[in-house]
């Protein structure tokens, strides 16, 4: 199997916005709302822990479909009816198998989802049957392209018209990253370097204990908009297009008015007791931090949350405060405007935007429930 580098074509794309102190153009005219719905159950538990991280919000956002790891189902909510409209049972074992440990499921259509594991990818119809498989280990794995120590984050995009499969690769012995490649009918992997991503391993976080080591890194996304995948990650406001017909990268670098631009502080990166983990890590969510880009079909424009822990004072067990910004782009990812939203007073948790409005998760009393954010004239 050949080894695959492409040559990389990097267009620095630098965005300087005149924006007044707390606003800019965009919000100048807006004010902000902010309503609590709740999900009917349907005397069902939905699972709500990892606080909906192997979620995904269906592509005419009228579902959110959401990965049960207790039970191996797939729970299909209906945004609009707000109630949980059924639960999809998925094998975990045998032909029609999801495997274990699964990180995060994909929307691919209508009746079509991915489940990302540890070391595959599979591509289900919502009746359960397993349509394809990309088992990673087929791609070198131990060899010269992918080696042993590197792995493929979980969050992954499987395009099945072109026959790849994106994602993050992460070197364990350097703690470098690159843009993945899958090319599944050739079973070639392309690396490409990321500028922006350079500076991670100086906000990459170890705890050691006699039984285990963690290792934590900044918050990454990866998504697929037309032709484009978008490419984030939690210590810059720099993005990532990558046209996937052009095999091309472009950095788009923002100037903003009201946060810094990146992560400039240094930090204690290795630790061997929670308090001096708890400790540097609260200090590491001081600084600024940075959210993935997500698209407002109906006003078509992005939009990006920031924010910045404050300092406890009190209960260390409270949940962290925070002051969080809220960034505008257009279609091409110019930036439009950002804005400081007083309504929000903690890290976004999972979101996304549904008919001009973002939802934004919050767990009520145990209960599915969701923080409807309008911005109306």
């Amino acid at each position: 199997m050949r080894y695959l580098y492409l040559l990389i074509l990097v267009v620095m794309a630098f965005c300087k916005e005149k924006t007044e102190k707390n606003k800019s153009d965009y919000f100048s005219n807006l004010r902000f709302s902010a309503d609590t719905v709740i999900i009917d159950p349907q005397d069902e538990i939905i699972y709500l822990k990892h606080a909906l991280f192997g979620a995904d919000i269906s592509k005419d956002k009228k579902y959110l479909f959401n990965f049960n790891a207790e039970d191996n189902t797939v729970e299909k909510i209906n945004l609009d009816e707000l109630v949980l409209e059924e639960k999809l049972p998925f094998d975990k074992e045998g032909p029609n198998g999801t495997g274990a440990y699964i990180g995060t499921v994909n929307v691919q259509n209508g009746n079509q989802i991915t489940f990302n594991g540890i070391n595959q990818t599979a591509l289900f119809s919502l009746d359960g049957k397993k349509l394809m498989t990309v088992f990673l280990e087929n791609f070198s794995l131990g060899g010269h392209t992918m080696k042993s120590w590197e792995e493929l984050r979980p969050n992954r995009i499987l395009d099945t018209a072109s026959s790849r499969l994106y994602g993050l690769i992460y070197s364990i012995i350097d703690k470098s990253l690159f843009l993945g490649i899958l090319h599944l009918d050739e079973y070639e992997i392309s690396k490409m370097e990321m500028k922006t991503f350079e500076n991670l391993p100086k906000f990459i976080f170890t705890f050691s204990s006699p039984n285990v080591i963690s290792t934590i890194l900044p918050g990454m996304g990866i998504e697929k908009f037309d032709t484009n995948l978008i490419i984030s990650n939690q210590i810059t406001n720099a993005l990532i297009l990558y046209n996937t017909e052009l095999d091309t990268l472009i950095i788009k670098s923002f100037n903003s008015q009201l946060t810094a631009n990146e992560k400039v502080k240094e930090y204690q990166l290795e630790h061997e007791t929670d308090e001096s983990f708890e400790r540097e890590y609260g200090r590491f969510h001081q600084e600024i931090n940075f959210l993935p880009p997500f698209w407002d079909e109906k006003n078509q424009i992005f939009y990006r949350f920031s924010y910045r822990e404050t300092a406890s004072e009190n209960n260390q067990d409270e949940e962290a405060k925070s002051k969080v910004y809220l960034t505008a782009f257009d279609k091409e990812l110019n930036q439009i405007g950002e804005t400081f939203v007083p309504k929000l007073t903690k890290k976004p948790a999972k979101h996304f935007a549904k008919d001009g409005k973002i939802w934004i998760y919050e767990n009520i009393n145990d209960e599915m429930g969701f923080v409807v954010l309008t911005m109306s004239k």
